[in-house]
C-alpha cells in the first residue's frame, strides 16, 4: 500500500476577481461569447445543420501480434499490480518518458492516486507515491510543459496536481470550484498552449450550456482559471470532447441529450463561439417508431485537433466505432468511417491524423487491445496492431500516449485464472513500426 501523500497545501483555484464559481465569459475573454447567448436559442439554427452520410468502409480488417515485427523494439513492464478499481491512465513526453497514475483501492470506499515514472523502454524509472484520495471515477493525466498534470473529482468537485520526478518540492494540490462533482461524468478535459488544461464542462442553472474554461497553467504566476466562453446552441451537452487548435482557439464536440444528435463547434481565441455543426445525426431517426428501443448506445465522444486540418471526433454507435473529420471551423469535412468492433477506445494526435486503441475483435478472438492509424480525413489504416497478449481478458478502458517517436498502451488485465485482481501493463513501440 502507497503511503506519504507530500502535499503541502490544498488551495482553491479562482478566476480574475476571485469568485472560484465565475460563470465562462466573466473575463475579457469570454464576454462576447456570454453576451450572445442571452439573445441566441437554445436549439441549432438551419445554418448550423449539415448533412450527415452513411459511414464509409468496414473498419480495419488486419491486425498483426507484436511478434510479428521484428527490429521494432517492443517493451512491455508492469506499471502496477493487485488492482482492483478501475481508473489507470499514461501520459508521454518528448523525450521519451511516460508517466502513469492508478487508483490503490483502501478501507472505507476511498483510494489513493498513485503515480510513478517509466522510460521509452517501459522500465520504471520514478518510483511510486501517492498524490492524494479520492472515491470518484474519472482520474486523468496529461503532459504539461517540463511536468505532468493529474487531474481527478473529489467531493468538492475538479482538482488538480502537478506531479515532478523529484520527491520535493512536495506536490500541491488545487481545485477548480466552478466544475463540482455533480457533472464529472460529462467533462471533457484536454493539454492547452503553454502547458495550461482546458475543460469542457455543463454550465447553468438547466445543465444545458458548456462553459469552456483553461486552467492548470503551467506558470503559476498565471491565473489557475481563466473562462473562454459558453455554448449558445445546445440542448442538453452531456459526454463532451475538447481540444486545442492550432490557432489559438478550441474545438468542442458533445451528445445533444434533447435532440439525439452529436454536434461540435469552435471558440475562436477571443472566446466567440461559431456555428454548431452536425456530426451524427439523431439515434433511431433512420429506423421506425416502433424499433426505437434497438438505437445503439453511444460512448463518451473522442476529439483530437489533427494538425492545420481540423480534427476527428470518434464514438460508438453501439459495438460500431466511427470516426468524422472536421474542419478548422468545426464543420464536417468528409463523410464518417467505420474503424471497427469494439468499445473503449481512446484517440490520440499523430501529425496530421491520429492514433486510436479500443478494445475489441483481432479476427481471432474479442477483447483484445487494438491499435491503429487514421488519416487526416478519418481514414483507418488497412492494417492494425494487436497490442495485447490475448491471454488474459482485458478489464477496463485502455490508454494511449505518444513519446517523441515511441508509442505507448497500456490496460488491466487479470493477473491469473482465479484472481479477481489486476495488473496494468504497459507495452510501448517505435511509432514507425505502425502499420
Amino acid at each position: 500500500m502507497l503511503v506519504s501523500f507530500g502535499v503541502s497545501c490544498d488551495r482553491r483555484a479562482s478566476p480574475p476577481g476571485g469568485a472560484p464559481s465565475a460563470a465562462p465569459g466573466a473575463g475579457e475573454a469570454g464576454t462576447r461569447s456570454a453576451a450572445s447567448a442571452s439573445s441566441a436559442s437554445a436549439g441549432p439554427t438551419a445554418a448550423a445543420v449539415a448533412s450527415v452520410e452513411p459511414p464509409r468502409g468496414a473498419g480495419v480488417q488486419e491486425f498483426a501480434p507484436l511478434a510479428g515485427l521484428p527490429g521494432c523494439k517492443v517493451k512491455s513492464g508492469d506499471i502496477a499490480t493487485y488492482i482492483q478499481r478501475p481508473g489507470m491512465g499514461i501520459a508521454g513526453r518528448a523525450d521519451g518518458s511516460f508517466a502513469a497514475v492508478w487508483l490503490v483501492d483502501l478501507k472505507g470506499g476511498d483510494a489513493q492516486i498513485a503515480f510513478a515514472g517509466f522510460d521509452s523502454d517501459a522500465r520504471q524509472i520514478v518510483r511510486a507515491r501517492a498524490i492524494s484520495i479520492t472515491r470518484e471515477a474519472g482520474l486523468r493525466i496529461f503532459s504539461s510543459g517540463e511536468v505532468w498534470a493529474v487531474t481527478w473529482f473529489d467531493a468538492e468537485g475538479l482538482a488538480y496536481a502537478r506531479p515532478r520526478w523529484e520527491t520535493n518540492p512536495p506536490v500541491e494540490i488545487q481545485r477548480i470550484g466552478a466544475i463540482g462533482q455533480d457533472v464529472s461524468a460529462h467533462v471533457g478535459l484536454a493539454p492547452a498552449p503553454g502547458g495550461a488544461l482546458v475543460a469542457a464542462a455543463p454550465f447553468g442553472a438547466e445543465r444545458n450550456r458548456l462553459g469552456v474554461f483553461q486552467f492548470a497553467p503551467a506558470d503559476p504566476a498565471q491565473p489557475q482559471l481563466k473562462a473562454l466562453g459558453v455554448t449558445r446552441r445546445t440542448g442538453k451537452p452531456r459526454g463532451p470532447a475538447v481540444a486545442a487548435d492550432t490557432s489559438g482557439g478550441y474545438l468542442v464536440a458533445w451528445h445533444d441529450e434533447d435532440e439525439g444528435s452529436i454536434r461540435a463547434s469552435r471558440f475562436d481565441a477571443a472566446g466567440k463561439e461559431g456555428d454548431a455543426h452536425l456530426v451524427a445525426k439523431p439515434q433511431g431517426s433512420d429506423r421506425p417508431a416502433a424499433s426505437a428501443q434497438e438505437t445503439p448506445e453511444r460512448e463518451r465522444l473522442g476529439l483530437v485537433a489533427t494538425g492545420s486540418a481540423g480534427a476527428l471526433v470518434v464514438w460508438n454507435e453501439g459495438d460500431t466505432v466511427l470516426v468524422r473529420a472536421l474542419d478548422a471551423e468545426a464543420r464536417p469535412r468528409s463523410a464518417p468511417w467505420v474503424l471497427g468492433k469494439g468499445k473503449w477506445r481512446t484517440v490520440s494526435p499523430s501529425g496530421e491524423g491520429a492514433l486510436v486503441v479500443w478494445v475489441g475483435h483481432d479476427g481471432k478472438a474479442d477483447g483484445q487491445v487494438l491499435l491503429a492509424k487514421l488519416g487526416a480525413d478519418g481514414a483507418p489504416s488497412a492494417r492494425g496492431l494487436r497490442m495485447s497478449d490475448g491471454v488474459n481478458p482485458v478489464k477496463d478502458a485502455p490508454s494511449l500516449a505518444l513519446a517523441g517517436e515511441r508509442v505507448g498502451v497500456a490496460w488491466t488485465e487479470t493477473m491469473s485464472p482465479g484472481v479477481s485482481t489486476k495488473r496494468a501493463v504497459l507495452r510501448v513501440i517505435d511509432r514507425a513500426c505502425i502499420p
